[in-house]
């Protein structure tokens, strides 16, 4: 129905398109120099080391080498719902990306319509022979639409989107990774209540026997009644204790369900206390945390989006040229809408040149300049941040080691000054009370001891989800 010269004239016209040009600034990467450290200040024996990210492990939880844990993280894989959430969220940039695409090509629209009118009699414009006569119109076109990209608009459109895709891929890979390293240290914290729960059992154990021993000998005139009470409330708020570990470890336990995807009712993890130290730490970091970590990925990602947004904004500034074109079938009777001499065509280009717009285009640019530079300062404080996260971890890791040292000596003295407090009171040199204070002392520093330990697993996690994964 189209001019074949019209199809021509067409194709060389978006021949010339990919050598017209794009307006708006090209990105650059923002100078960090002020955000990242010359060095980091690595504990001792530690050193730098070359980026690679693509030598990273991805299953970093296997260092661990819990099988519990790792199937714990399977099942979170596939069922966790902000997963699928940020999942789903890739899919809609993706399809935000094809939709900007089909920009780039010509639309085509079949437009049948078919009417009946009746013209007036008295209006004075009218010619004579058309007034009073009632007529009908079927038509049956093809409308063609092509804007000719001659500033960048579409490309820069197209560009935004593109990087949009791998922004919220970057965000995936960076829920994917918050929800292993938030599943790992709950799960440790789990496991480190079993272990305190187990001290408090055995405890309760001791503190039965204890009270066993201060009645028979009270029974038997060895002691006076003041022994035995101490002994009941000992027991009593060990127990108390006890109860309350319990309780923290089911809330623990119904926030590993959340994770993993599954109703907390019913959800249960077996019982193992935590034992052992945390993986063993390579004495190395990688210092260029932008290959390594999703969440300034992301930050960078969206910032070429919203550079790219600029050049659409600069784009409204200049004029714009649609090519129409539609051909088809036109007649007054229905009946002969499909002769030959029925065909209609019609062609053209359309120029829009913007002349008064009350300043929209200057406000949108402005916004869009403006949008860019907010983005700018996140993906600075995003690497702020991250820099802060490998210092917190390093020091945790450090300190923690430190503490561990010094606890276990203190639980050692602590287990010893029970042993020579019991048998002084056995011999009658002290009083109850010394007892008590020594098995309150141990108790105290047993717990401590494990919560030390816990601190150095979550402290390894923190590490690795500050370096994007991995060490």
């Amino acid at each position: 129905m189209i001019p074949r010269s019209f199809l021509i004239w067409l194709g060389l016209v978006l021949s010339f398109v990919p050598a017209a040009c794009t307006v708006g600034p090209n990105y650059l990467r923002p100078s960090v120099a002020k955000q990242l450290p010359s060095k980091f200040d690595l504990p001792a024996g530690w050193k730098v080391a070359e980026p690679g990210d693509e030598n990273a492990l991805e299953q970093w939880w296997q260092r661990f080498n819990d099988p519990q844990l790792s199937r714990l993280i399977g099942q979170a894989g596939t069922n966790n719902q902000d997963l699928a959430a940020a999942f789903h969220r890739v899919e809609q940039s993706r399809a935000v990306s094809r939709s900007a695409r089909a920009a780039w090509m010509p639309t085509a629209d079949f437009e049948p319509s078919a009417s009946r009118n009746k013209r007036s009699g008295t209006t004075s414009n009218t010619a004579s022979n058309l007034s009073g006569i009632t007529t009908s119109n079927f038509s049956l076109p093809l409308v063609l639409d092509y804007e000719i990209d001659l500033w960048g608009k579409i490309r820069r459109g197209i560009e935004a989107s593109e990087s949009e895709i791998l922004a919220s891929e970057s965000a995936l890979r960076q829920v994917r990774l918050a929800v292993q390293t938030e599943l790992a240290a709950q799960y440790y914290e789990l496991r480190s209540r079993d272990a305190e729960i187990a001290i408090f059992e055995k405890a309760v154990v001791l503190r039965k026997k204890s009270l066993d021993l201060n009645r028979k000998r009270f029974e038997a005139g060895d002691t006076d009644e003041v022994d035995v009470s101490r002994a009941e409330t000992e027991l009593s708020a060990t127990e108390s204790e006890l109860i309350g570990l319990r309780q923290a470890r089911d809330e623990i336990e119904n926030a590993v369900a959340v994770l993993v995807g599954s109703p907390s009712s019913g959800f249960k993890v077996a019982a193992k206390p935590l034992t052992g130290s945390a993986p063993k730490i390579p004495g190395s970091v990688p210092t260029d945390l932008l290959e390594r970590r999703p969440d300034v990925a992301a930050a960078e990602r969206i910032m070429i989006a919203e550079n790219a947004r600029i050049g659409v904004a600069k784009a409204a500034f200049y004029p714009s040229i649609r090519l129409m074109a539609n051909g088809g079938l036109e007649s007054g009777d229905i009946g002969k809408l499909f002769n030959s001499n029925s065909r209609a065509w019609g062609l053209g280009p359309e120029l829009s040149l913007p002349v008064f717009d009350g300043g929209r285009n200057k406000a949108n640019l402005a916004r869009s300049e403006a949008r860019y530079d907010e983005n700018v300062a996140d993906y600075r404080q995003t690497i702020l941040q991250a820099v802060r996260e490998v210092d917190d971890a390093f020091t945790a890791i450090t300190r923690l080691s430190q503490r561990a040292a010094a606890q276990q000596r203190t639980v050692n003295s602590a287990s010893r000054t029970v042993e020579l407090s019991e048998a002084r009171y056995q011999a009658g040199v002290v009083d109850y009370f010394e007892v008590v204070d020594a098995q309150r002392t141990e108790l105290d520093a047993e717990q401590q001891a494990v919560r030390i330990q816990l601190g150095r697993h979550l402290a390894a996690v923190s590490l690795i989800r500050a370096l994007g994964g991995d060490w």
